[in-house]
């Protein structure tokens, strides 16, 4: 099993399914029109997108080849299927939000069904998993800086009027035939590397 880039005493790790490069140019795109006009503290690159299924934190190396083989368990048995990009949304105040994000729509059932087969399959190697509900979604932004108050009407003026962009990648849809385990590099552009790939057999 290929190893990258594991060279310290624990790595930041975390789960999740990742943004096809097609679309990560077309949100890509779309946020770089919008960052000329909404100042946040921190955008993520586009190669960093994604929709998390579980944060592990920080995981001893010699952990991390039991982490593996197990979640080879958890891909068993899942099938391709659809998603999409549906909606803009934040998270905070509304005139400053501390998260501007993509939603998700599609086959949600099967997004969560994945989730579940991940946590469940972490638990009994003794990670805990979060207590709040699983809300998938796409983080583009962080921590509003702008003096001007944050609006949906600013949001939509600066995106424009056109059918591609009323919704976060034109509201394509993708196949998710695989999650990936990402480490985290901090500063680092862009910030997430591959550990390992899972893809559905």
């Amino acid at each position: 099993m290929e190893m990258k880039g594991i060279n310290d005493e624990t790595e930041r790790l975390f789960i999740a399914v990742p943004l096809p490069r097609e679309l990560q140019g077309i949100v890509g795109e779309q946020c770089g029109r919008l960052s000329r006009k909404l100042q946040f503290a921190k955008w993520t690159h586009p190669q960093d997108y994604h929709i998390t299924l579980q944060f592990m934190g920080d995981i001893p190396i010699r952990n991390i080849p039991p982490l593996l083989e197990a979640l080879q368990e958890a891909e068993k048995g899942m099938k391709p299927f659809k998603l999409s990009l549906h909606t803009w949304g934040i998270f905070g105040l509304p005139e400053a939000p501390r998260v501007l994000w993509a939603g998700i729509s599609g086959e949600l059932d099967k997004l969560e069904e994945l989730h579940r087969s991940v946590t469940n399959t972490t638990r009994l190697l003794g990670y805990s998993n979060e207590a709040r509900p699983y809300k998938p979604h796409l983080t583009l932004a962080r921590k509003y800086r702008d003096p001007e108050p944050f609006t949906a009407a600013r949001l939509a003026d600066t995106l424009g009027s056109g059918a591609d962009s009323a919704l976060p990648g034109g509201g394509e849809d993708w196949t998710v035939d695989r999650f990936v385990v990402y480490a985290t590099r901090m500063n680092a552009v862009p910030m997430y590397e591959m550990i390992e790939n899972m893809t559905f057999f």
